[in-house]
């Protein structure tokens, strides 16, 4: 969310909530999360990012797109490698400090 002067300003993931169009990363189809991954680095970009950041999540995101689960006709190792992104992502962004104030 964006403070009063238009800076960034990081809340709780407890204190937010998705919106209710938000579809949780496990329940994307394989092809819908190959379409969101540029339009999410398009999106951290315009809200300039760090670059080596957005360099990260491309890597890991290019990654998983390459691991074996990705084309695995298994559909539980299909949902397997989103879950993983999904959880790898939520504890990134746990794992960032939270301004004080």
């Amino acid at each position: 969310t964006s403070g009063e002067d238009g800076s960034t300003v990081w809340i709780s993931t407890a204190a937010s909530r998705p919106s209710a169009g938000v579809i949780a990363d496990r329940n994307l189809s394989m092809v819908e999360f190959a379409q969101a991954v540029p339009r999410m680095i398009s999106a951290l970009e315009e809200y300039d990012w760090p670059a080596q950041r957005i360099q990260m999540l491309a890597h890991f995101w290019g990654a998983i797109m390459l691991h074996q689960y990705w084309n695995s006709s298994d559909y539980i190792a299909q949902r397997a490698i989103l879950i993983y992104q999904e959880e790898q992502c939520r504890a990134w962004h746990n794992a960032i400090p939270l301004s004080k104030g």
